[in-house]
């Protein structure tokens, strides 16, 4: 495992209640925007993801996603309406659940 990754704790109560019992999944992405990463919920990791337990969440992160987001906060934004991932590897992220 490469890095750490954080909760924020203003995002940490609402993430666990929207999991329920599922993970997050951290994966970066390619599209018309651009690259960037995506948090999803999923129930289960990919082959070949990594996988960590953050103040009780239990994230998987595939392969790009660990090299590059060491430091990054998993955090709400009322702006976004939704989770962001604040770190500058991370060009664009979405919660899509």
């Amino acid at each position: 495992m490469t890095g750490a990754i954080s909760i924020d704790a203003g995002a940490l109560g609402p993430l666990t209640d929207e999991l329920d019992g599922k993970i997050l999944r951290i994966s970066f992405t390619t599209g018309c925007g651009g690259s960037g990463y995506r948090l999803a919920s999923a129930d289960a990791p990919y082959e070949g993801d990594i996988v960590m337990s953050i103040d009780g969440v239990t994230i998987a992160l595939d392969e790009m996603a660990n090299r590059n987001l060491d430091g990054a906060v998993i955090r709400w934004s009322d702006v976004e309406d939704g989770y962001v991932l604040d770190h500058p590897s991370a060009l664009t992220s979405a919660w899509c659940g």
